[in-house]
Formats: C-alpha cells, structure tokens, sequence
C-alpha cells in the first residue's frame, strides 16, 4: 500500500488495536498538550499551533469527506467533540456557548482518549490521525480557552442541563433523517442501545452531570490560583 492509499483510503478495514504501547503514547501526547496551554497558553505562538492544527486537522477530513462523497451517516460534523472544535475554533469573544463547548471539549478528549472508538482505517489513515489530533488540538484550545476567559457565572447546572438537551434534540433528529449515529445517540458505548428515547435521555443526563463535574473543577482550580496569587501579593 502506497503512501497516498495508507492516508486516504475509502476502504474501510478495522480500526487500530489500542494496546499498551498506543495508550502509553496518547497520554504522553495529551500530558504534553495539557502542560503546553497551561504553561504557555498566553503565549501567541502556543495558541496560534493549536489553532492551525485544529483548523488543517478539519479541513483534511472534511475535505477527504467532500472529495470521497461519504455517506451523510458519517460526513456530517454532528458527533459532540467535532461540534466543541468547530464553535471553540472559530467564534471569536467569550460566551456561555463557546465556554460550554471548550468544558465538553475537554471532557471529550479524556473520555475519546480512555475509550476511543474510532473509525474502521489503519493507522496512518486520515480518519484515525484526525481522531488523534483532533482531540488534542481541541484540549488545547479548549485549556487555552478556560485557563484565560473562564466565567463560573456563565455556567451552571440547569443552564448546562438545557444546552445539552438542545443540542442532543438536533443531534437526534439529524440521526432520524441520516440514519447515522451522530453522538452516540443510536448506540451509546457501554450502556448499549435501549431505544431512541432512553438512549437521549441516558447520553444527555450522563453529559450533563460529566460537563458539570469538569466546569466545577475548572472554578476550584482557578479559585484556587487566584487565592495563592492573593497570598503571594499580600506577602
């Protein structure tokens, strides 16, 4: 198999066996992302990497997709984590829905990270280094994001609650007209599938409580550096 076929094949085969060696090398990728938007986050270089790799990282997908004409079972950019690297990528500012999309995008890649479920190609394909670096493109502009503008009143958990419901509707109606499995909402992982309406019902409440859990470490965390910043400057 040339080089072209490896990256860009239309064939699907089966996805890469995780052992050892591949969750050994993901978490040092994610370790080493998570130190970067933490340590240089401020730094126009550091935040301009993570941006350029989200942005080449969707556009050779979707670009792959296009070319290839996939089925719209597939295609489309419904799945919660691409959804969370399109809004944290491109809208610009700060917002409840920017901050809600950067908590469930970094929820998101530690969840695709301890239990991937990605697309049926060898690695190197195009579908499974976009799973790879997309996720740790999207922890980092998403870090970057929280570490800078995050807002605990912009998010709480009837407010999270409502967004998640909203976005898993459209997500289930987009599943209903495609036939697709956009969010895991036809076939949840783990659970396995209980019907259309208790697999939203289950997806919806496990992300929320999940989306809550991480927005509230994120105001513990920062609360806490602003109180040793407090006691360094009073010293």
């Amino acid at each position: 198999m040339n080089v072209w076929d490896a990256l860009f094949s239309t064939k699907p085969t089966e996805p890469p066996q995780f052992d050892l060696l591949w969750y050994g090398s993901l978490f040092s990728l994610l370790a080493l992302t998570v130190f970067l938007a933490y340590r240089y986050g401020n730094n126009k270089i550091c935040q301009r990497f993570f941006q350029i790799l989200q942005a080449t990282q969707l556009i050779l997908l979707y670009g792959w997709y296009l070319v290839n004409q996939m089925p719209l079972t597939e295609s489309l950019p419904f799945y919660h984590c691409r959804l969370a690297m399109f809004v944290v990528l491109l809208t610009p500012g700060v917002s409840r829905v920017k901050q809600y999309f950067a908590v469930l995008g970094t929820f998101g890649t530690l969840a695709a990270f301890v239990y991937p479920v990605p697309d049926p190609y060898p690695f190197p394909h195009i579908a499974i280094l976009s799973f790879i670096f997309g996720h740790l493109a999207l922890l980092g502009n998403s870090l970057i994001y929280l570490l800078k503008d995050y807002d605990a009143r912009l998010l709480d958990f009837k407010g999270i609650l409502i967004l998640t419901s909203l976005l898993n509707g459209l997500i289930f109606i987009v599943n209903l007209v495609t036939g697709g499995d956009y969010g895991f909402l036809t076939k949840p992982p783990l659970v396995g599938d209980h019907g259309p309406l208790i697999n939203y019902l289950v997806v919806t409440l496990f992300l929320t409580f999940a989306i809550y859990i991480v927005s509230k470490a994120f105001q513990t965390m920062l609360e806490e550096k602003g109180e040793r910043r407090l006691r360094i400057w009073q010293k």
